[in-house]
């Protein structure tokens, strides 16, 4: 799946947490320490382009960052580590393993399958490309339901909070 989109699945999953931001951006991170790099010194060196580089021209690093971070081993390891060391789930983290799980069936073997199993298996699924048309048609419209019943709920909820405190005046007044 695109970064952007899982930016906005992150939000959607764990908006009504505290930790929501902290969430979206570990939702963000596999991409953005893999590709994202790469993206930002290809518009600084004005070698941006639109699309995916041809990973001909992708750096050997990033084949390393990018087996790492959408490894669901190194994700379940780190989430474990922390655990040890703090006693407690750091549950924003869970938006990483979010990110990993809805890769491996939106990438195919044409462009970097998701190394899920990495690095105890070289063993990738081969799903749909997330690029393909008819599939970010599907996951944008999904995406825009999935924020029009946020919306509609978060208002619902102001409008209930604010009939409890009229309701709750208007008590006071006939005391």
């Amino acid at each position: 799946m695109d970064i952007f989109a899982h930016g906005l699945w992150s939000y959607a999953i764990f908006h009504k947490k505290k930790y929501v931001w902290l969430a979206t951006l570990f939702g963000l991170l596999p991409d953005f320490l893999s590709f994202g790099i790469v993206f930002v010194i290809n518009f600084f060196n004005g070698n941006f382009h639109r699309g995916p580089p041809p990973t001909n021209s992708v750096p050997e690093w990033l084949f390393a960052a990018y087996n790492m971070t959408h490894s669901f081993v190194i994700f379940l390891a780190v989430l474990l580590l922390i655990y040890l060391f703090t006693k407690r789930w750091f549950l924003p983290l869970t938006a990483w393993g979010i990110h990993i799980i809805v890769d491996i069936p939106t990438h195919s073997f044409r462009y970097f399958p998701t190394p899920f199993l990495w690095p105890i298996s070289d063993y990738k699924f081969d799903g749909i490309s997330w690029g393909t048309p008819w599939f970010m048609i599907v996951n944008y419209s999904a995406l825009m339901l999935v924020f029009i019943m946020i919306a509609h709920n978060r208002a619902k909820e102001r409008k209930s909070l604010k009939n409890s405190k009229k309701s709750l005046m208007h008590g006071y007044r006939k005391a």
